[in-house]
């Protein structure tokens, strides 16, 4: 078979792909990698990436609101183009996407362009614009991703319906959206889209948007973003998608009944589904598949021999980071050298304004669980860095057991999202509350309330009165 076989073929180059490639070449592995549509996937193409380039356009927008209180007068009221910020969104993608071409190469792992199929004696075939390609591999990496879930429903396919992939290139700021969905993806677009100018409504089915999200983290966010004129609209089962004259009118039912609501552009994130695309073979052969994802075991195998699955693909977080880390587990397996994917300690982070990250368990998950669970929080309004730059909504709660184990950590506030990488190591290193208290933090920084966060749990904060610790929100 000569050049046309390799040690593990990988179809999907997004987060979790392109990093099983690069794991399994650095062991020594001869790797080919499939990519249909961009290196990158969904993430750097048109997700994680153009996401959080917009997010910080839309920042800076939200924090020009407050300079004069810092002693900065701008000329004249801040102009925003739409244009021009999607011309540095895609400076940014394509940045990122072309760091992988690099680091394909640089591992020499093999590019092959196109639609990549797969059956269960391992051959893969490639198929762009009617050319076709074949290889085989000894173990193969199912890492196909996911796309936008478009529920089937009167006018979904109407103009000016968008999702997640396709919002990213509007030619001007909207006037008006309806938000379909407040989960992660349309609670941070929300947040977006509001800074940049737009009234936004948030539809969402659920009693409650953000739904994994501590209780009262999500309670302080959801007025944050209503003071901001964020309509919410919980227990909105939305029905269908009309054109009203030059705007859109979204059909929900509510706890009012039947109800409508225009805007000029509707948003559909509800959620995503797993992309199996190239993969008919495989589950016409027998690949097991649970509610449309793939089932796979701690080693990130499926029930095919050498056929591994990761990523949006499979059952999981439907985090990119925790796609990459199952594509170093499955690479890993692959060459031969025994690893196992443990999802006990995953941080989530949400970029809204303020920032959302949390780990482990929310606090009623806890008293559930843990009768004896203590929990403290401590407000950024004590911490000085937090002050001197203005950002004092929100605070830092934290969760422990009877050992003085940390059990959950929830952030809302500046910076939360790295933050919460302390928390994380702290959970995976399995250490205490006392060896977080004992370790020196530098000041002032925001990292300090991590630690007062840690001294409240255990009633001996420093920067707040021991009793206001239990009332600190």
């Amino acid at each position: 078979m000569g050049n046309n076989h390799y040690d593990i073929a990988i179809i999907g180059s997004g987060p979790g792909g392109y990093v099983a490639a690069i794991h399994a070449a650095q062991r020594g592995a001869k790797v080919a990698i499939v990519e249909k549509q961009y290196l990158g996937g969904t993430c750097l193409n048109v997700g994680c990436i153009p996401s959080k380039a917009m997010l910080h356009v839309a920042e800076v927008l939200h924090q020009l609101e407050s300079v004069e209180e810092l002693g900065i007068t701008l000329p004249q009221a801040p102009v925003f183009s739409m244009a021009k910020a999607v011309v540095f969104k895609d400076k940014v993608v394509k940045r990122m996407t072309s760091g992988v071409g690099v680091l394909m190469k640089g591992n020499n792992v093999d590019v092959f362009d196109g639609l990549g199929t797969v059956d269960d004696s391992h051959t893969v075939t490639v198929t762009n614009q009617g050319n076709t390609q074949q290889f085989t591999a000894d173990k193969i990496i199912l890492a196909t991703g996911s796309v936008p879930l478009m529920p089937q429903m009167p006018g979904i396919d109407g103009t000016n319906v968008m999702n997640s992939d396709t919002c990213w290139n509007l030619p001007k700021t909207p006037e008006s959206l309806i938000c379909v969905g407040g989960g992660v993806i349309g609670i941070e677009l929300a947040c977006m889209f509001n800074a940049l100018g737009t009234k936004v409504t948030i539809l969402e089915m659920l009693p409650q948007v953000l739904a994994p999200v501590d209780d009262e983290v999500r309670k302080l966010l959801v007025r944050i973003l209503g003071k901001r004129g964020i309509t919410i609209v919980t227990n909105a089962r939305v029905e269908g998608i009309e054109d009203d004259d030059k705007q859109k009118k979204v059909i929900a039912t509510t706890e009012k009944g039947q109800q409508s609501f225009n805007a000029e552009y509707v948003l559909m994130a509800v959620s995503r589904r797993a992309n199996t695309s190239g993969l008919e073979h495989l589950i016409e052969q027998g690949l097991d598949t649970d509610r449309g994802r793939v089932r796979v075991n701690e080693k990130m195998e499926t029930n095919l021999p050498g056929i591994y699955a990761i990523g949006d693909l499979v059952h999981g977080a439907g985090l990119a980071h925790v796609a990459s880390t199952e594509g170093e587990v499955a690479a890993s397996n692959a060459v031969g050298q025994e690893m196992t994917m443990n999802y006990d300690v995953v941080p989530n982070p949400i970029y809204t304004f303020p920032e959302i990250a949390f780990i482990g368990l929310t606090e009623a998950q806890a008293k559930e669980k843990y009768p004896e669970a203590r929990t403290e929080r401590f407000p950024w309004t004590a911490i000085g860095k937090a002050v001197a730059m203005g950002e004092t909504e929100g605070f830092t709660k934290i969760i422990i057991g009877k050992y003085g184990e940390i059990l959950g950590a929830h952030i809302i506030g500046p910076d939360a999202t790295n933050l919460i990488s302390e928390y994380s190591v702290a959970m995976r290193g399995e250490l205490t509350v006392d060896e977080i208290s004992e370790t020196i933090h530098p000041h002032p920084t925001l990292s300090e309330g991590l630690r007062e966060a840690v001294l409240a749990v255990e009633g001996h904060p420093i920067h707040i009165p021991p009793k206001q610790a239990a009332r600190a929100r």
